[in-house]
């Protein structure tokens, strides 16, 4: 039972690497992450979310916020994994390809991983706790989050 506490442990602390050596290896996803967490970055994403929320599913204003309160909530959370988790990911899958861990392609990537991530992670999210399709929110979700995660990129890159 002792082996298998310390296998969990291991893989949450393997996870949380990218936090303590950043100064070490950095990737496009922490980059994005930096700023994942600012209150103009969330107060811009939750309003383009909400206005997507409103229009698609059809619900009042008070409603589509607190919708997407909800659900950005849980993808805030486990994007704390999620985000460094997909840096990783995209940088041993560029390894074939080689170039440097700033390339284009890896931002590309790592941009698309996070859209990916949080798109599914709200849409999982819309779908358990508020009863909406999954299927049928994912491209206006993923618009959305597009949105929001270009800024993240672009006031990290500025």
């Amino acid at each position: 039972m002792l082996h298998c506490d310390i296998k969990y442990i291991l893989t949450v602390l393997l996870l949380a690497t990218p936090f303590a050596v950043s100064a070490n290896m950095i990737w496009p996803s922490l980059y994005i992450l930096q700023d994942y967490y600012s209150w103009y970055i969330i107060l811009t994403g939750l309003t383009f979310e909400t206005i997507a929320a409103h229009i698609f599913l059809k619900t009042g204003w008070l409603r589509s916020l607190g919708i997407m309160a909800a659900t950005n909530a849980i993808s805030a959370f486990t994007g704390l994994l999620l985000i460094p988790a997909s840096g990783i990911a995209v940088e041993f899958l560029m390894l074939p390809f080689g170039g440097g861990t700033f390339q284009i392609s890896h931002w590309i990537l790592d941009y698309l991983c996070v859209v990916l991530a949080n798109t599914c992670i709200e849409g999982l999210s819309l779908k358990c706790i508020f009863k909406y399709s999954f299927k049928s929110s994912f491209l206006w979700m993923a618009g959305a989050n597009s949105i929001s995660v270009i800024l993240c990129a672009m006031v990290s890159i500025l």
